[in-house]
């Protein structure tokens, strides 16, 4: 893939006129996919794609414009000259874009992260032969991911990753589910199996009679996944500089130093450790990692093309959200998390979360998939569905008890036009007081 897009910069070059300017990036992917239902594969395919988006600039006008790239030169060079007729014709009746910002000359970079990836066929046959007898629904996806920008100032970044994600839920009945996930670049079949094992002991509880409780504060574990559910709220808006220049953050409270998180809570967006490039759209490289959260203390912000030039800072970020989040671990033995718990809830995954109050930094949702009553430190029974509210203040602030030494890695398995590079490195989190409202 990487010659389609040196191909559509020579010829992008060579229609480049005097004044003119171009960014272009370049998004690809090579990748199996696969549905599941009732343990059996319903739909299976592959997917080869190649898009780039083409930014034409004069002076302090832009278009951009997105198309696909078949790989065949002549037919790409037919749709790359429309592209450029068409903006051409469109900067004229554009307004000056103050805050449009594009990489300096000469930057470049490379990097390819090669992994260990199984076969569609040989994904499948683990996965299934370890959910023998269950009623696994679920989405896998295997492959490659390619990434690339090319200016005509002489930038070039090239970005290849490979990467597997594995995506299920077994069901008891009805709502009853165990929700379950296993993504990574490097496969082992033992690891699937392992997490499917957990998968299958936690569905023989939901298998018990579900308990009804009355809502308020409990005594919580939040594994990895539930964890990331609510900080993928926060995220949203909470890190980015613009949010926090025109006080729309929900961490406000945070940034001005009215509010602060536990000291064992760190945050970086770890870009070098995560699956995302390590260049933005516009090609300015970015940092290997970015502090946001330092020791319960407000630390960094995203900063990304368009915010580094209307506030006169450098560009750290492709977006104002993190792609690679990455939350340092604590002391607490994951096997040991029930017993620690004591009387309470395991809480291994939630439904959905949504911003409730941003002054206060909370999130509201629902508990469904594997929330399960701890009673002496032994998971009892299944609790029915549950809203919360909880202030980020609270659950990773005084409520937090301690963090897992181990931290689960969570890939974003959308696949909306293509499979995404974003990804989470998060630990679980003891938590004392959480708020059941109904």
């Amino acid at each position: 893939m990487r010659g389609s897009l040196e191909q559509a910069a020579d010829l992008l070059h060579g229609l480049m006129q005097p004044g003119e300017a171009f960014g272009a990036y370049f998004e690809g992917e090579d990748s199996d996919f696969a549905r599941l239902n009732g343990n059996r594969v319903r739909q299976a395919g592959h997917v080869l794609q190649q898009r780039l988006t083409l930014d034409l600039m004069r002076n302090d006008r832009h278009a951009r414009a997105e198309l696909p790239l078949t790989g065949t030169p002549d037919v790409d060079a037919a749709e790359l000259s429309a592209a450029v007729e068409g903006l051409r014709a469109l900067l004229p009746h554009l307004p000056p874009d103050p805050h449009h910002a594009c990489a300096e000359p000469g930057t470049s970079s490379e990097d390819l992260r090669t992994g260990r990836l199984p076969g569609r066929t040989q994904l499948l046959k683990a996965l299934t032969e370890s959910a023998e007898g269950l009623d696994l629904v679920g989405h896998c996806a295997t492959g490659q991911l390619y990434r690339g920008f090319a200016g005509s100032a002489g930038q070039w970044h090239w970005f290849e990753t490979e990467s597997f994600s594995l995506d299920w839920s077994l069901y008891h009945r009805a709502d009853k589910a165990v929700k379950g996930r296993y993504a990574g670049r490097e496969w082992d079949p033992e690891a699937l199996a392992a997490r499917i094992r957990g998968t299958r002991d936690q569905l023989e509880i939901m298998a018990c009679e579900p308990v009804r409780l009355e809502p308020g504060r409990y005594r919580v574990f939040l594994a990895p996944a539930a964890v990331m559910e609510i900080l993928s709220v926060i995220a949203w808006q909470g890190f980015g500089l613009r949010a926090q220049r025109t006080r729309q953050t929900p961490l406000l409270g945070l940034v001005d130093g009215e509010w602060a998180l536990h000291p064992q809570v760190s945050l970086d967006e770890h870009s070098a450790g995560g699956q995302a490039p390590r260049f933005s759209p516009e090609g300015f490289t970015l940092p290997g990692r970015v502090a946001l959260i330092k020791g319960g203390r407000h630390a960094g912000c995203f900063a990304d093309a368009r915010s580094s030039r209307e506030y006169d800072v450098p560009v750290n970020a492709a977006a104002e959200r993190p792609r690679s989040l990455e939350m340092t671990p604590g002391t607490l033995a994951v096997d040991e998390a029930a017993r620690a718990v004591g009387d309470g809830l395991l809480i291994a995954d939630l439904w959905y979360g949504n911003l409730s109050d941003r002054a206060r930094c909370a999130v509201t949702g629902m508990t469904r998939y594997a929330c399960l009553q701890v009673t002496e430190g032994i998971p009892i029974a299944p609790v029915e569905p549950m809203r919360f509210d909880v202030s980020l203040y609270e659950m990773l602030g005084d409520g937090l008890l301690g963090l897992t030494r181990e931290r689960e890695r969570l890939v974003d398995t959308g696949t909306y036009g293509q499979r995404s590079t974003g990804s989470f490195l998060l630990p679980g989190a003891l938590v004392r007081d959480f708020p059941l409202t109904l």
